[in-house]
């Protein structure tokens, strides 16, 4: 029993990170149709930005996370304003390898900080090693926090989405960007609005993603990239979608880690998410919750 519970927290642990993420993706493809892999570099700046904060800023935890939301929704903003909206009316291709580039070049920016270079990083959270008692089951402190910390933020998340002027216009250009326009919205504002949300989520996951027992390492980026099955099994263009399937790839790696045969290989937990999205894109191409596309003879 015991061992079930600390698999199912540090399950919804893992998938808390993924859906955060994958929310970021989901936000920037439904309203600009697009991937932005820069997200990946933006979930790195906003982990060590939350370090910055905590070792050489004497700013508290929460408050570095804080920082490092706005400032990294600063930056996603700015990548859209400087990269994407220059290329709007080009293919879709085009704008997700200029920000593959982007991608590249801030990764290679921030490994080349010294202050930032090193490995096994502990952004500096108020939990360290610290574990709490469930069910008989000892699970790190910090994992109740980041699945706290994800139901607070997607909860104001989707509250802002269905209740808010700007949800209210967001939704609008998702479903008829041509539309909008024409009934006075201003798209670039919006959409300017939309990379800067995704950017702080980034930023909270990439806090979350440097606290123990998960650390700063080189490899860090991988995470969100392992983020890309959770966002299209549950639908490129669907926020509930995110964080079913963010839940669902964090649970199923966690427990191919524990019971997965060895001879499938060592890191198997590591692809098993992309095994499950084939599964799913074999039975339902639009993903579990996404819109089927319509063509037109």
């Amino acid at each position: 029993m015991s061992e079930q519970v600390a698999l199912v927290v540090g399950g919804l642990a893992v998938g808390a990170i993924y859906t955060l993420i994958a929310l970021g993706f989901v936000i920037i493809f439904k309203s600009s149709s697009t991937l932005n892999f820069a997200h990946v570099a933006v979930l790195l700046l906003g982990a060590f930005l939350v370090f910055q904060g905590t070792s050489s800023w004497d700013l508290g935890y929460w408050p570095a996370v804080g920082l490092s939301a706005l400032l990294c929704g600063v930056a996603s903003a700015v990548v859209y304003l400087l990269v994407a909206a220059p290329l709007v009316g080009r293919s879709i291709f085009a704008i997700a390898i200029a920000t593959i580039g982007v991608e590249t070049a801030m990764r290679t920016a921030i490994g080349s900080y010294r202050p930032w270079s090193g490995d096994n990083i502990e952004v500096g959270s108020p939990w360290q090693a610290d574990t709490t008692e469930i069910f008989g089951a000892n699970v790190f402190t910090s994992q109740l926090w980041l699945i706290g910390t994800a139901v607070v933020v997607v909860t104001l998340l989707v509250v802002v989405l269905s209740r808010s002027r700007w949800g209210l216009l967001f939704r609008a250009i998702a479903e008829d960007e041509e539309a909008a326009a024409a009934n006075g919205v201003n798209v670039r504002t919006v959409l300017v609005g939309a990379w800067f949300v995704a950017g702080m989520l980034a930023a909270v996951a990439g806090a979350f993603t440097g606290t123990f027992p998960r650390l700063l390492s080189p490899t860090t980026p991988e995470i969100a990239l392992r983020s890309l099955p959770a966002v299209v099994i549950g639908g490129m263009d669907s926020v509930p979608g995110a964080i079913v399937g963010g839940t669902v790839i964090g649970l199923v790696e966690v427990y191919a880690a524990r019971y997965a045969p060895s001879a499938l290989g060592e890191n198997f937990h590591l692809v098993v998410a992309y095994v499950v999205m084939i599964l799913v894109l074999l039975v339902r191409q639009q993903g579990l919750f996404g819109k089927p596309e319509i063509r037109r003879v």
